[in-house]
C-alpha cells in the first residue's frame, strides 16, 4: 500500500527520498522540542513524541494525497461511463470505445493510468474488461472494477452491453445526485456557525453587555457603599 500510495500521489519522489525525508522529519521535530524545552522543562516523552509526529508526517502526508486523488479518479468513473455509453450507443463496440476513452484519458491521474496500462494489455491480446477491472482493483478504484467486472459478466451471459452501462449510468447518477444533496444539507449549518461566529461578539458588545449592565444599575449593585 505504501508504495502504491507513493507512485498515485504525483510527487516527484522516490522511496528512498521519502525515507530520509522521515528521518530529517524526525530530527527537526526532535530539535524543537529540544530548543524548547531550554525555557519551558519537560520530560523525555515530549521528546519521543515530536520525533514521533516528525517520522510519521511524510508518510501521512504522501497517503492523504494519493487517497485524494484516488477520489477525483472515482468521481471521474461517471463522465467516463457516459461518454462511453454513448459510443456503444452509436454503434461503437465496447472494448474499442473503452480503448480509446484509455487512450484519450477520463480526467484524473490514477484513472488515466489504471486505463492506458489495462489498454496496453488489450493490444498485446488480453480481454479488455478483465484487465480494467484488475487494474482497478489493484489502483484502488472500486467504482471502476465494478463496472468492468459487470460488463465482462453481461459479455459472458450474453447480455447486451448498452444495457449494462445505462445501468450502471443511471447508479452513478443517483449516487451523485445524493452525494450533492448529502454536501447541500451540511451547508445551513456551516453557514450557522459562521453566522455565529461573526455576529456573536457584536451581539454580546452592543445588546448583551448594555443589558446586564443597565440591570445592575437598575438594582443599584454597582453603586458604592
Amino acid at each position: 500500500m505504501a508504495g502504491r500510495d507513493l507512485a498515485q500521489a504525483g510527487l516527484p519522489v522516490t522511496g528512498d527520498a521519502l525515507v530520509a525525508a522521515k528521518i530529517v522529519g524526525a530530527l527537526g521535530a526532535t530539535l524543537l522540542v529540544a530548543l524548547a524545552s531550554l525555557a519551558v522543562p519537560i520530560g523525555p516523552a515530549p521528546l519521543a513524541a515530536g520525533a514521533w509526529v516528525g517520522f510519521v508526517a511524510p508518510s501521512l502526508f504522501v497517503e492523504h494525497r494519493a487517497r485524494a486523488r484516488r477520489d477525483a479518479a472515482e468521481h471521474r468513473v461517471g463522465p467516463l461511463v457516459e461518454w462511453l455509453e454513448a459510443l456503444v450507443a452509436a454503434g461503437r463496440p465496447a472494448e474499442a470505445a473503452l480503448a480509446a476513452l484509455a487512450v484519450r484519458g477520463a480526467g484524473a491521474a490514477v484513472l488515466d493510468g489504471a486505463l492506458r496500462t489495462a489498454a496496453s494489455a488489450y493490444a498485446l491480446g488480453a480481454p479488455l474488461f478483465g484487465a480494467v477491472a484488475a487494474e482497478a482493483r489493484a489502483a484502488g478504484l472500486p467504482t471502476l472494477a465494478g463496472l468492468a467486472t459487470d460488463l465482462e459478466r453481461s459479455r459472458e451471459l450474453g447480455r447486451g452491453t448498452i444495457v449494462c452501462l445505462r445501468e450502471q449510468r443511471d447508479a452513478l447518477r443517483a449516487r451523485e445526485r445524493a452525494r450533492g444533496l448529502d454536501a447541500a444539507s451540511r451547508v445551513e449549518g456551516r453557514l450557522m456557525l459562521v453566522l455565529v461566529l461573526c455576529y456573536l461578539p457584536a451581539l454580546m458588545l452592543l445588546v448583551v453587555v448594555p443589558l446586564f449592565a443597565g440591570l445592575l444599575r437598575g438594582l443599584d449593585l454597582t453603586a458604592p457603599p
